[in-house]
């Protein structure tokens, strides 16, 4: 499907899921080398930029949350020449859908359009992606602060898969936004040469950098915080253990005499000491002693 939004001199074409003949048709309306087109016919596994005269080609791939496995991330194709921007998707992206329905509701209530200039096309079409990534993130520190009162509320075994899930997001989101640094640096360099954009661009990239700084400051921060969770869920965790291990071994102590004092009358008379004057006492003065000699190790380790 092709979208397109045209202002003045300035033309946004927005491919989504494209076939072959669309490709080449929008390639070939501006001169686009088949290379690029190849390239996004079929999946590219890690975000690169590549300049061509006239024009630059920039693939990110941009993290977003999944209910299957936790994040995935969706790949963006830009072109961008002196007077247009091609963007090029496989998947439905809900902040580019949101700007196609903002610029549709300008040019209806716009008697006169204002000209689109191309860096502020492309910063704006950057800006909802950062800022997309920036509230997806801000969802997951919302999981975090729930996974916060469960912990101090007794559900720190509950807590443990909750905060390894999130611990996962978050890396992911950190890995494919550390990937955007720089293609993203070369794209925005080559923008704002002498030849293409020259200084006048420079403001923009400013802006488009600061909102991917944003969003990775965002994730680094909630990685941090996801990772005290899991020192304290575990301490508590390793605290509880160790109350349970102190109770079953109380309880040994306790359930110890019984078997003892059934020992002792099932005693034969034919074994040593057995017989022997003062037996009974002591047999029953060796096992008092050994089990005195093993609460003193007990309490010296501080176990009970």
């Amino acid at each position: 499907m092709i979208t397109r939004h045209t202002r003045g001199k300035t033309t946004w074409i927005d491919l989504e899921y494209p076939t072959e003949e669309e490709l080449l048709s929008v390639m070939s309306e501006f001169q686009i080398d088949e290379r690029v087109r190849e390239e996004i016919l079929t999946p590219t596994p890690y975000p690169f930029t590549v300049a061509f005269p006239g024009y630059c080609y920039l693939v990110l791939h941009f993290p977003t949350a999944d209910a299957v496995a936790g994040a995935k991330v969706q790949e963006v194709d830009f072109i961008v020449g002196k007077n247009f921007v091609i963007t090029a998707r496989y998947e439905v992206i809900d902040q580019i859908h949101t700007l196609h329905k903002v610029l549709e509701a300008e040019e209806l209530l716009s008697t006169k359009q204002k000209p689109f200039k191309i860096e502020e096309l492309l910063s704006r079409i950057m800006d909802r992606m950062y800022v997309g990534i920036s509230s997806e993130i801000e969802q997951v520190g919302y999981r975090l602060d729930r996974i916060e009162r469960d912990i101090f509320s007794g559900k720190e075994r509950e807590a443990v898969r909750t905060i390894s899930d999130t611990a996962r997001v978050l890396l992911r989101f950190e890995t494919a936004l550390a990937r955007h640094s720089a293609p993203l640096s070369d794209f925005l360099t080559f923008l704002g040469s002498p030849a293409f954009f020259g200084t006048k661009f420079d403001e923009y990239a400013a802006h488009i950098e600061g909102g991917r700084d944003h969003a990775a400051a965002m994730v680094s921060a909630y990685r941090s915080t996801a990772t005290e969770l899991r020192i304290t869920n575990d301490s508590l965790l390793t605290s509880s253990q160790d109350r349970i291990i102190r109770r079953l071994m109380v309880f040994t102590f306790v359930s110890y005499p019984p078997p003892l004092l059934a020992v002792i009358f099932a005693m034969r008379t034919d074994l040593p000491i057995v017989g022997a004057q003062n037996d009974f006492l002591w047999v029953v003065a060796i096992m008092l002693g050994s089990s005195f000699f093993l609460f003193l190790i007990a309490r010296f380790n501080r176990w009970v």
